[in-house]
């Protein structure tokens, strides 16, 4: 058995140690260019380590794609499977090609050790087993753990530096934004941004729109009539990965799903779920994009996509970092500055969150039917399934759809009676109506006026501020 056979081998071998029930778990973080050890290597290297010392293989788990630094935006599902497995008995063993596999922070360590020492149970790592329970071997496994803690930091250092570089330099960082595509330096095989013509063109009509009547809702809905192409319609994410799933453990509700889709669509999504069994949600959005694979739930055009691609800096062509403008960057641009000044304060003028243009209330009676006891206006909530208009301070409660249903029927039987046409005269008002209109229209035009000018440079945007605050 050469160096595993150490002394808790040989304690085992004499009958002083338990049977060894083993869970193999195997982690490799994100890792673009492939240098890193793969989960697959990590899980043939702990079971031939089992089979060589006779240890039962409990069971075989993989977060991929994953970090396990306290850095770490997604939760380790298997490795949490993992402990709960240590801490209810089913196995007694940790098996993990190295120290780090299982954890770069020492709260997760502790918790660790807390469950071994527990269950009487054992870790094994770089061809050696530790038992929890023996002092030396916990003061080992917390020195590397210590060791494991401070590479995380030093790596995050070095990386925070060559972010700020990157930046200082104007070198694109983060997804790739709508309107660029990207190339590769045929030299240094560095990745770099071009236009996209054809999405190039989209963004451009979708910012002058906004600038003349700021309405995301009006583009989206224009968009999708047109067929226009969608902003990342056919890209995989974890959160789609995730959903499927949660779609695929309701029969009624998969059935009525898969009904809608297209034979190609059906088989990646099932192919989605069959890579879930085995890889984390990232690393099956992320083979699912490399391999093209038709997406089940392509995505649409919505208010709040047009207004994030409208205000994306990287539309301009300038460089954003920790939130801040800080320069051009290295990629063309596709609108210019003028036009991004513009669009930023058409969009951000604080007076169009009052705006209701009559296609923005998802909901028939939110802000219009009234509380009975507090007498404001009700938000809507979803209860056991179902939709309900809610009084914000809780007071009454009412189900959505006999609610809309009751109010149609209403207005509908209003409309339809004799007197109906009441409603419609406005013989008294005429004169102020009149004047309402005429003010409107005299607004509207000076507005399109300033617009126009500021387009054109004929106004700077300290007059036109100015213009505003007198």
């Amino acid at each position: 058995m050469g160096r595993a056979l150490n002394r808790r081998l040989r304690r085992q071998a004499a009958g002083e140690l338990p049977e060894l029930r083993v869970v193999i778990y195997a982690r490799a973080s994100k890792d673009g260019k492939g240098r890193k050890v793969s989960v697959g290597t990590q899980i043939a290297q702990g079971r031939a380590w089992c089979k060589r010392i006779g240890a039962v293989v409990v069971a075989v788990l993989v977060d991929n794609d994953l970090s396990a630094s306290r850095y770490a935006t997604e939760q380790r599902t298997d490795y949490e499977e993992a402990l709960r497995l240590l801490a209810t008995g089913e196995a007694n063993t940790l098996w993990t090609r190295e120290n780090s596999r299982a954890q770069r922070e020492l709260d997760v360590f502790v918790r660790l050790r807390k469950i071994l020492v527990d269950v009487g149970g054992f870790w094994a790592y770089d061809d050696q087993i530790y038992d929890m329970n023996d002092p030396d071997d916990r003061v080992d496994t917390a020195e590397d753990a210590v060791d494991a803690e401070r590479e995380s930091e030093r790596l995050r250092k070095r990386v925070r530096i060559g972010v700020e570089a990157r930046a200082m330099e104007g070198l694109w960082a983060g997804p790739l934004s709508f309107g660029l595509r990207i190339i590769y330096d045929p030299r240094t095989g560095e990745p770099g941004r071009e236009i996209d013509p054809e999405a190039a063109a989209i963004a451009e009509e979708l910012v002058d729109r906004l600038i003349v009547t700021g309405n995301e809702t009006e583009v989206s809905q224009d968009f999708n009539a047109r067929g226009v192409s969608c902003a990342r319609a056919q890209t995989w994410r974890a959160d789609h990965v995730r959903k499927l799933y949660e779609l695929s453990r309701d029969a009624e509700g998969w059935a009525k799903f898969t009904a809608s889709l297209t034979p190609e669509q059906l088989e990646s999504a099932y192919e989605a779920l069959a890579l879930l069994r085995t890889e984390s949600p990232s690393q099956v959005a992320k083979e699912m994009n490399q391999g093209q694979r038709a997406h089940p739930m392509p995505g649409r055009w919505n208010p709040a996509k047009i207004r994030n691609i409208a205000l994306n800096p990287a539309l301009a062509g300038l460089r954003v970092f920790r939130g801040e403008i800080i320069g051009k960057g290295n990629w063309p641009a596709i609108i210019t500055e003028e036009k991004r000044a513009l669009v930023v304060a058409r969009l951000g003028d604080p007076s169009r969150r009052w705006i209701r243009d009559g296609v923005r209330v998802k909901y028939l009676l939110s802000g219009i039917m009234l509380c009975s006891v507090c007498e404001q206006g009700v938000g809507t909530r979803k209860h056991g399934g179902q939709m309900r208009y809610r009084c914000a301070e809780g007071h009454l409660t009412r189900d959505m759809a006999k609610c809309d249903s009751l109010v149609v029927e209403a207005v509908l039987t209003r409309l339809m009676s004799k007197d109906a046409r009441e409603l419609f005269h406005f013989e008294n008002h005429a004169q102020e109506l009149i004047k309402v209109v005429q003010a409107a229209q005299e607004l509207r035009a000076r507005l399109d006026a300033f617009t126009d000018e500021a387009a054109d440079g004929k106004i700077s945007p300290d007059r036109l501020g100015g213009s505003r605050r007198n």
